[in-house]
């Protein structure tokens, strides 16, 4: 199916080429064919059919946004955990993967992907426990993904108790599922579907289960990724004999060129200058992070020569929001209004995420050749006009309802701003409920959730 976007303000993120004004995009079989100035496109594309046009007069088509971590399944924490910092993984995080049923995590996991396809995210790196049941879901929805099982080998009641103890049993439960499902989920829906391999944190991963999930990894060709630099160093020491956070984590597999490090807002230089050297990336979560009090010092460790891609992680679905806090917290940590650019962030959400990905040769600009990923932003809103600069107003007024059409591999997957394919209001319903039990459940065997007074 031939597609032409026509009359629009395109913003390429290719290198450094400009925005074009009263542009075309044409999309062949889900790929870009031409990008460029209307009346030149319609030169190039004279004679050829043309089976659906789109009238973009007044609008901005910029590549889909990149989101290189995600916790689909967590949207149940919201009201719940934005509040009570760091104490959240021990107060509800954790207790709450033992109470979380399959089909409720579905449910909300559900929800979060049709939130991310509402607000232009066209690819994302979604890790979790139970992973596998999120995916019949994101493979209808249409987006683009990384999906993998968040894995750990302690005794969660240990946990609670306060305890950390490796189990052999939960390892091997936890590398069955793992590895069962990356190697289901991997190369599915034409290559739109891919694994990647997960630990959650490395106070709660034995080297045995790391290295075999590299190997896994190694086997499929596919990425790691866990959280690191998060406050636990103590806690790693304690567990693994006195080892270093990021020194375990390369020692094991899981801090290297295919590496996914995310968070790292609690790092030194000698951590920052071994994380430059191995290659690992960074997923920042500047939103998610402000709200407990701490900042990846990522301007700093992208002048180190780390690769850095931006994550909604828990709760968040609008991705311009992502884009701002990501501006304000580099320029609050460097006292700095001219760092962290608008420009500069937009290509981070975008090729520079895909880079991180490994993925930056198929998506993250409008190129021809390149996999139909877009976004069309409705610049005749409150808030967007006069349009003037257009990356500028849109990183930092644009939000979610401004956006009006999705494109993954071509296909449309919102349009009008409304998520295709789906019955939105039954998915709310189903959303609702899977909380509303789960945190019944909670109460019942945990006393409430913790609220600081």
């Amino acid at each position: 199916m031939r597609t032409l976007i026509d009359g629009a303000t395109v913003i390429p993120m290719n290198d450094d080429a400009p925005v074009i004004f009263d542009g075309a995009v044409l999309v062949d079989e889900g790929r870009i064919a031409d990008v460029g100035v209307s009346a030149s496109v319609h030169a190039r594309s004279a004679g050829s059919a043309i089976d659906r046009v789109i009238d973009a007069r007044g609008k901005v088509v910029l590549p889909g946004f990149v989101s290189v971590h995600n916790h689909l399944g967590y949207s149940v924490f919201r009201g719940r955990a934005e509040d009570i910092g760091h104490t959240a993984v021990q107060s509800l995080y954790v207790p709450m993967s033992t109470i979380l049923a399959r089909e409720e995590r579905g449910a909300l996991a559900a929800l979060s992907t049709a939130e991310l396809l509402r607000g232009g995210v066209t690819t994302v790196l979604q890790m979790e426990e139970d992973a596998d049941v999120t995916a019949p879901f994101v493979e209808q929805s249409g987006i683009r993904a990384l999906l993998g099982v968040m894995a750990h080998d302690i005794d969660v009641d240990a946990l609670n108790r306060g305890k950390t103890v490796f189990d052999e049993r939960v390892r091997a439960q936890q590398l069955e599922q793992a590895i069962t499902f990356a190697e289901h989920i991997n190369g599915r829906a034409d290559g739109r579907l891919k694994a990647v391999m997960a630990i959650n944190t490395l106070s709660t991963s034995s080297p045995d289960l790391m290295r075999e999930l590299r190997d896994t990894a190694d086997r499929l060709d596919i990425p790691v990724s866990l959280h690191l630099g998060i406050g636990e160093q103590d806690e790693v020491r304690k567990v693994h004999g006195g080892a270093g956070a990021f020194q375990l984590a390369c020692d094991n597999g899981f801090l290297d060129e295919r590496a996914v490090a995310v968070h790292c807002y609690m790092v030194d230089d000698d951590d920052i200058a071994l994380m430059a050297r191995s290659g690992a990336a960074l997923a920042h979560c500047p939103l998610m992070n402000q709200f407990r009090g701490c900042i990846a010092p990522a301007e700093a460790m992208r002048a180190a020569g780390i690769d850095i891609g931006l994550g909604i992680d828990n709760y968040f679905s609008d991705h311009f929001e992502v884009l701002r806090a990501c501006i304000a917290v580099a320029r609050i940590r460097a006292n700095d209004p001219a760092v962290a650019q608008s420009a500069d962030i937009l290509a981070r959400a975008t090729i520079g995420s895909a880079k991180v990905l490994g993925l930056d040769a198929e998506i993250g600009s409008l190129e021809p050749g390149k996999k139909a990923d877009l976004q069309i932003v409705d610049a005749r809103r409150y808030g967007l006009t006069p349009l003037n600069d257009p990356v500028r107003t849109l990183v930092y007024h644009a939000h979610a309802k401004d956006i009006d059409l999705v494109m993954v591999d071509g296909r449309v997957v919102v349009e009008d701003g409304r998520v295709t394919g789906i019955d939105e209001d039954d998915l709310l319903r189903r959303a609702e409920a899977a909380g509303n039990a789960a945190w019944a459940r909670f109460a019942d065997q945990h006393g409430g959730y913790a609220v600081p007074h």
